[in-house]
């Protein structure tokens, strides 16, 4: 009786969510900031975690305060085309609850959640040849069967994945790429791009699939971009996000961060021009010395990577566009997002490695299923290792903590994936420790006196991403207690005084919400 008044529950929770999801995104894009406010505020109560019940409240808190992401989302809900909004409107309630119930007999078995995303790059042939990228020394002669990412794509949604992003190579080269998105409705895609072959028959297509965010890379303005990708590219490029902008079609934008496009791509000009060609978010990866002829010289310098961390809190507090800095933002996410922790990246031959940066494999997906390669032992002792030390803004394992990774690779059996590809863990290690020193000179200051709500935030992210193992259990991490998610109000000790997370006094960059992360003010140096 208790176990079918349950799934009666779930059922009639799962239509009220499928059924609202598109009507709440027309809502936001057409209602006042009160109405909005009062309606994350109803929709909180159906959040499946406490890390999606606690986004709410963000959202929420945003449209109250009329914070600039809440300027951000206001914009993407009006300006959408309908097709798309509908498969975004999808994408959320399947996550809410679908996804949720698929993904409990991995976390039973397996001791922690499914990643959030997995990578996968279906070729590596290219249109361009740029400067310095990851992909330019994987072989390109052969490109992933078509039924094996239809395969990969399966077993994930089996899971409760349903955000695949693929990458490359160039994407609309791989000649399956529209098929394989038009037979996934249900799963959202990012699909990372150059841009340059987007014209006007791929924005009629992306619109009439809905289902694809393209995310173009860009290095600043003309003299960077053809600089790194050829001439002429700015131009294509910018016309391309043009076309996608009047479509109404959501789509990121992608840096590489190198030393000397770091002032430009961090510029108040260039982010606005940013806003003007209607992106809504920017992904910013600093530069790592893999792939095509490593160059240390062009890695941010330890300065470099402050500046732009610094530059990502001020353009979320100031401007309707949501900087993400993959390494900076280390602490929102718990430090290293490898080895199936929130990702893995899987090449064109089937090698499935960590991280999109490390190109290390021990199991290929042609001989195993995606959970089986997820819990490799290789990648568990990745989780096991995570988040590499205690100060995540410093999260990674190849370029802040040099070595780890060298010896995790050594120990279970790791293989490059291309000619090369171990530079990191040979000749560059020596010159990346001195670098990594560097960073923690900077960096390791301004993490005692900035991060004190990381501990809280962290007790929140748990909810999805680290779940309790079952006793008994195989997980990466021992059994732990259920847990409740954080309060929006700041720690405080038995006496109910306020602290920071350590206990120590409450700090003035303590309070432990994601908004403080998204809206303050840096002050270091």
């Amino acid at each position: 009786m208790v176990e079918a008044l349950s799934n009666l529950l779930e059922e009639v929770k799962y239509r009220y969510v499928k059924a609202t999801t598109p009507r709440i995104l027309r809502f936001i894009g057409k209602s006042s900031r009160s109405l909005i406010t009062g309606a994350f505020h109803f929709t909180e109560l159906f959040g499946s975690t406490p890390s999606q019940r606690y986004m709410m409240r963000v959202m929420r808190e945003a449209f109250k305060r009329d914070l600039p992401l809440s300027w951000t989302i206001k914009r993407l809900c009006a300006t959408t085309n309908p097709t798309m909004r509908r498969k975004v409107a999808n994408y959320i309630s399947d996550a809410m609850t679908i996804c949720q119930d698929r993904q409990k007999p991995y976390s039973n078995r397996y001791g922690v959640a499914p990643p959030y995303t997995i990578l996968i790059s279906p070729t590596m042939r290219c249109n361009h040849r740029c400067v310095g990228c990851f992909a330019g020394e994987y072989d390109s002669s052969s490109d992933m069967a078509e039924e094996l990412v239809d395969r990969i794509i399966r077993e994930a949604n089996e899971i409760g994945i349903n955000y695949i992003t693929l990458l490359g190579g160039e994407t609309f080269v791989y000649r399956p790429i529209w098929n394989i998105l038009r037979r996934n409705p249900n799963t959202l895609f990012q699909l990372f791009t150059n841009g340059t072959l987007i014209d006007e028959k791929v924005t009629e297509r992306l619109v009439s699939l809905g289902n694809v965010v393209p995310t173009i890379s860009i290095e600043g303005f003309e003299r960077e971009t053809d600089e790194r990708r050829g001439r002429g590219t700015f131009k294509r490029v910018s016309k391309a996000m043009d076309r996608l902008r009047d479509a109404g079609v959501i789509y990121f934008y992608s840096v590489t961060v190198t030393r000397k496009n770091i002032e430009t791509v961090v510029s108040d000009d260039f982010i606005n021009f940013m806003i003007e060609k209607g992106s809504p978010v920017g992904w910013y990866f600093n530069y790592m010395p893999v792939g095509r002829d490593p160059d240390l010289s062009l890695m941010p310098t330890p300065e470099q990577r402050n500046l732009l961390r610094r530059r990502a809190i001020e353009i979320r507090n100031e401007k309707p566009l949501l900087i993400i800095d993959f390494f900076g933002d280390g602490p929102v996410v718990g430090g290293c997002l490898a080895g199936g922790r929130h990702f893995i990246h899987i090449t064109n031959n089937g090698d499935v490695e960590p991280c999109i940066f490390c190109h290390t494999s021990v199991d290929n997906i042609k001989d195993k299923s995606l959970p089986e390669v997820l819990n490799s032992d290789f990648f568990k002792a990745i989780r096991r290792s995570q988040p590499f030390g205690h100060n995540e803004i410093r999260p990674c394992p190849l370029i802040d903590h040099p070595g780890a990774m060298a010896a995790l690779a050594r120990k279970y059996g790791a293989r490059p994936t291309h000619p090369g590809a171990d530079c990191l863990f040979e000749e560059l290690l020596e010159p990346l420790k001195r670098y990594s020193k560097k960073v923690a000179g900077i960096y390791e200051p301004i993490w005692r006196k900035e991060y004190g709500w990381v501990e809280n935030w962290e007790r929140i992210w748990r909810g999805t991403f680290l779940r309790p193992a079952r006793q008994g259990g195989n997980g990466d991490r021992p059994a732990e207690a259920p847990h409740k998610a954080p309060q929006l109000s700041e720690p405080s000790d038995e006496n109910g005084k306020e602290t920071d997370a350590s206990g120590n006094g409450k700090r003035e960059h303590g309070r432990p919400t994601y908004i403080r992360q998204l809206t303050r003010r840096s002050n270091s140096p």
